[in-house]
């Protein structure tokens, strides 16, 4: 099986998410992926003292997602910088995946934020081949 890699635009660019907030950054359909790879960036402020994570939650139905997190990425805190991290993670066959950044920091801000989500389709060797020639 091969698999056929396409990237997007940020699914979201915030200029700040609250003490202790969460933005959803979209949602992500996983028929035929095979994997994701998500890029997050965050600007910590100076005199913040906790990570930014970006969590992953399942739905089977798109509407109704889980409570417990299916994967997550943590954006390690650096005084007063902007970090920029990614993860690949592999997808179920069917569902959806909701994207949510969340600011652990209860005094202070994060600013700048973007999300990406690039994602990795399946591919059935016969159909490729059928589709080149």
């Amino acid at each position: 099986m091969k698999s056929r890699y396409e990237g997007f635009s940020p699914l979201i660019i915030a200029p700040v998410i609250a003490t202790s907030g969460e933005m959803e950054a979209g949602t992500i359909d996983c028929r035929n992926l095979d994997k994701i790879l998500i890029t997050a960036k965050v600007t910590f402020n100076a005199s913040g003292t906790i990570d930014a994570t970006v969590k992953l939650l399942y739905s089977p139905d798109g509407k109704n997602y889980d409570t417990i997190v299916f994967g997550s990425l943590t954006v390690t805190k650096t005084t007063g910088e902007s970090v920029q991290v990614s993860k690949l993670f592999d997808v179920p066959d069917t569902g959806w995946i909701k994207i949510v950044i969340s600011n652990g920091d209860e005094s202070y801000t994060i600013t700048n934020i973007f999300c990406w989500a690039s994602v990795i389709y399946k591919f059935i060797a016969d159909r490729q081949t059928q589709a080149t020639t």
